[in-house]
């Protein structure tokens, strides 16, 4: 039981550096720490907040050539997913849960929060959504009118009849 508490009271030391991490705004050393509490005690809900809070605002950092925010990126949604709405809709459930101002007193939650919803709004409207893809396929110079996905290395085979073939 000693060691349990222990745990408890050292994850929490780590969240309050984590919080004044936060509050400088230095977001990588937040989200290092917010690890480290979590590593230590892992049912801590503090440390989810402290780094959803974190990688939220380092994708909206982020800078693209052209300025477009990243909504898929900020509602962690990967672009093999870009087109399921069950998978947005359920990242964004879990990111407005743990980001809601009433319920996160970190700083930069609100923040957050705001640019989660705005996520949403563009993303869960079929027209706008459309809109959104049709400007990141023209940014990215792909013309099918369908997010483009990562292509896979082409890489080299054996089939066991006819001896080394390429296969995708």
């Amino acid at each position: 039981m000693q060691n349990n508490d222990n745990n408890k009271e050292e994850a929490e030391r780590l969240i309050g550096i984590a919080e004044k991490l936060l509050q400088n705004r230095d977001l990588n050393g937040a989200k290092d720490f917010a690890i480290l509490a979590q590593e230590t005690e892992p049912l801590l809900e503090t440390s989810d907040q402290i780094l959803a809070i974190a990688d939220v605002l380092l994708v909206s950092d982020a800078t693209t050539t052209d300025n477009t925010p990243q909504w898929y990126q900020i509602l962690q949604v990967d672009v093999l997913h870009s087109q399921d709405l069950h998978v947005i809709r359920s990242n964004y459930r879990r990111l407005a849960l743990l980001l809601h101002p009433d319920k996160n007193r970190f700083p930069f939650a609100q923040h957050a929060f705001a640019l989660v919803s705005d996520a949403w709004s563009v993303l869960s409207d079929p027209a706008q959504k459309l809109a959104y893809d049709a400007g990141l396929n023209r940014a990215q110079g792909n013309v099918s009118g369908s997010v483009q996905q990562e292509k896979l290395p082409v890489r080299r085979g054996s089939d066991p009849y006819s001896g080394n073939f390429w296969t995708a």
